[in-house]
């Protein structure tokens, strides 16, 4: 079509052109011949030549004329029927289609509700004019309801209004908020982003932040967790070397004492009510995890029979104590005598929380997760586990306190009844065997505790169980020389007399630098050192490396606050070596030492 119009012009064209040149010619000739007979003719007759000519060129630029104007005419109006035809043609082709097959006019809002975008307008007044269907769903809201925006969500510091006024007024740059959705069951977060879109109106973009907030409730839980463990842990090492100290010099003052005296009753408070203190602080440690365990293989049933007695006289006569065990449970790989521990304090915490009776429900069980599991925000490795429930018939466990109960101190009794510790308790021994711990309002609306151990495992386990250590007597001590490096006057003092006691001879220092001038000093001499770990200046392995040279055959005993396991992981030492953990008694030491020297 389009190069038939063109060829059409073309010939139009042609035609206007060749009528120009025509006339031209024909007026050229025409004048040319009456300039030449009008010099070769008398005047008069010339004068009729002219006229004829005039005729003549008048007769023919009509003829001419007419089909030059006829050519342009119909050039024009060509060029016109072009300029119009399109948008004619357009219109006659659509009318020319069924009218049930042509789109239909689409509307902005009903494009808006398709899109998987959550958005959402916003007036001056704050209302929500107009939520698409991604943000009905996020939201909360009905079909037809128009709430005020700040009813849907909540500001996690600045109050909604006030941060939509501010956007409206663009007193601050904008920036993407975190909002939590008031109307969910449970927590859910957006992202809210804000943009304006005419006048003062506002539109809102929502995208789910739940995940994201999870994860750093996760985090900042985590660092919390840490911190408290820290703190717990170091004020615990720093007890501990006091508590060495106090049941030191009261096993001193027991050798001077007959039992029959008076004052060795008094002698015997002051070391149980030591002990007592140690109990307390290896709660701390529990928590930080770095206490000393011993796991081995145990039988999680074994331990709940022989609890059996305890358990129904810890929990008096008005509530009843359910044992239900699963007869084919493997064998866990936990400290037995830690594990007790657990299960009194979730007993205990159980019954406190049923002041008029009811009763208590102790299960063990044995569950296997094929693939890695995800449970109150916690990632479970795949495995099978050894699983202990403890659940009660109490008034349960609010959401708010089930995120704080495991934090040392944290407590929902009244002042005095208790101390706080005794499920920070259970969180770090369960923590440092490598089990979970979870806690739920259970079936019975009390609270459901479930504790997951590892099981033992063939291959990197010892088959022995039940073998006992023999008992290490004191012998062949007299005469040997003993290094001392202890950073406490008090403990150092008191692990020289104990040792003295028993003929070891005793050169002590106060630091790692003072104890590497005493190695040089003695050499070979020296058969045992006996070294704190944590100490100002160099600690317990890095000065005996650099004067182990000089020491070589002598054998090493690190005393320590800590567990062993945390003072492997910071210090990576190779040595053999025998580890104290503090607090330790005078027969402790002087057993380890005998030990180390047979």
């Amino acid at each position: 079509m389009k190069s038939k119009l063109l060829s059409e012009n073309l010939i139009r064209r042609n035609s206007v052109n060749n009528w120009f040149t025509f006339n031209t010619s024909i007026i050229l000739i025409l004048g040319l011949c009456t300039v030449g007979l009008q010099l070769m003719l008398p005047r008069s007759l010339s004068f009729l030549i002219a006229m004829a000519s005039v005729s003549t060129f008048g007769l023919v630029f009509f003829l001419t004329g007419q089909v030059g104007s006829d050519a342009i005419e119909a050039l024009t109006k060509k060029r016109v029927l072009q300029r119009i035809s399109p948008s004619k043609l357009f219109q006659r082709k659509r009318a020319a289609i069924p009218a049930h097959l042509l789109p239909k006019k689409i509307n902005k809002f009903e494009l808006l509700d398709n899109l998987p975008i959550a958005l959402v307008t916003i007036d001056t007044a704050g209302e929500t004019t107009r939520c698409n269907t991604a943000a009905k769903e996020l939201l909360g809201c009905s079909e037809n309801e128009t709430p005020l925006f700040s009813e849907l969500t909540q500001g996690l510091g600045r109050s909604v209004s006030q941060w939509l006024a501010a956007e409206q007024r663009n007193e601050c740059a904008s920036k993407p908020q975190i909002l939590k959705v008031k109307r969910a069951n449970n927590d859910v977060f957006v992202q809210v982003t804000l943009a304006k879109i005419g006048g003062n109106e506002l539109l809102a973009v929502l995208s789910d932040a739940t995940e994201l907030k999870t994860l750093e409730a996760q985090f900042v839980q985590s660092q919390k967790m840490q911190a408290i463990g820290q703190l717990a842990g170091g004020v615990a090492h720093d007890f501990n070397n006091l508590l060495t100290a106090i049941s030191g010099y009261c096993d001193l003052l027991k050798l001077r004492h007959d039992k029959g005296d008076a004052s060795y009753n008094d002698l015997e408070q002051i070391g149980n009510n030591a002990n007592r203190a140690a109990a307390l602080v290896g709660q701390l440690l529990a928590f930080s995890r770095k206490q000393t365990l011993q796991p081995k293989k145990v039988q999680v049933n074994d331990i709940l029979a022989d609890l059996t007695h305890l358990l129904n006289r810890l929990v008096g006569e008005t509530i009843k104590l359910h044992l239900e065990q699963d007869k084919s449970l493997p064998l866990a790989y936990v400290d037995g005598r830690q594990m007790e521990q657990v299960i009194l304090n979730l007993v205990v915490n159980a019954r406190d929380a049923m002041p008029k009776g009811g009763n208590i429900w102790v299960r063990s069980k044995s569950i296997t997760y094929s693939q890695n599991h995800k449970r109150d925000k916690v990632d479970i490795v795949k495995g099978e586990y050894v699983c202990i429930e403890v659940e009660d018939e109490g008034v349960g466990i609010s959401q708010e306190n089930q995120s704080k109960i495991f934090e040392p101190f944290f407590s929902t009794k009244k002042v005095g009844e208790g101390t706080g510790l005794g499920l920070s308790t259970v969180y770090g021994i369960v923590k440092q065997t490598g089990g979970y711990i979870f806690v739920e309002n259970g079936d019975h609306y009390g609270a459901k505790f479930t504790v997951l151990l590892p099981v033992a495992q063939p291959a990197t386990v010892s088959e022995d169980l039940s073998a006992e250590k023999p008992v290490v007597h004191a012998k062949g001590l007299s005469g040997a020389l003993a290094l001392l490096v202890e950073d406490e006057d008090p403990v150092r003092a008191f692990a020289t007399r104990a040792l003295e006691l028993q003929g070891v001879n005793v050169v002590a220092a106060r630091s790692g630098e003072e104890a590497i001038e005493l190695v040089k000093k003695h050499c070979d001499q020296i058969d045992v050192i006996i070294s704190d770990v944590i100490m100002p200046g160099l600690n317990g392995p890095e000065w005996l490396r650099k004067a182990r040279k000089d020491c070589a055959k002598a054998k090493v005993i690190f005393m320590s606050g800590y567990a062993e396991e945390v003072f492997e992981d910071k210090n990576n030492t190779t040595e053999d070596y025998d580890f104290l953990a503090k607090p330790f008694s005078l027969q402790a030491l002087v057993e380890m030492v005998s030990k180390s020297l047979s």
